[in-house]
């Protein structure tokens, strides 16, 4: 029985895009983990904290 390239080409490129797709869902979750233990806010809280802070704005959490 003979296969077609289209079948030989689906055979290489499919177990590539899986394993591909595996490792970034990996990285995300080692990230995702990273984040958590290191402080208790979120990172978008870091970030705007971040931006608030370089672009020396006051906010009403700082008048208390």
């Amino acid at each position: 029985m003979e296969y077609s390239g289209f079948m030989l080409v689906l055979g290489g490129v499919l177990p590539c895009l899986g394993v591909g797709l595996f490792c970034y869902l990996l990285r995300l979750l080692l990230e995702f983990k990273a984040e958590n233990c290191s402080t208790d806010e979120p990172h978008y809280v870091r970030e705007i904290n971040r931006k608030l802070n370089l672009n020396d704005v006051e906010t009403e959490r700082d008048l208390y």
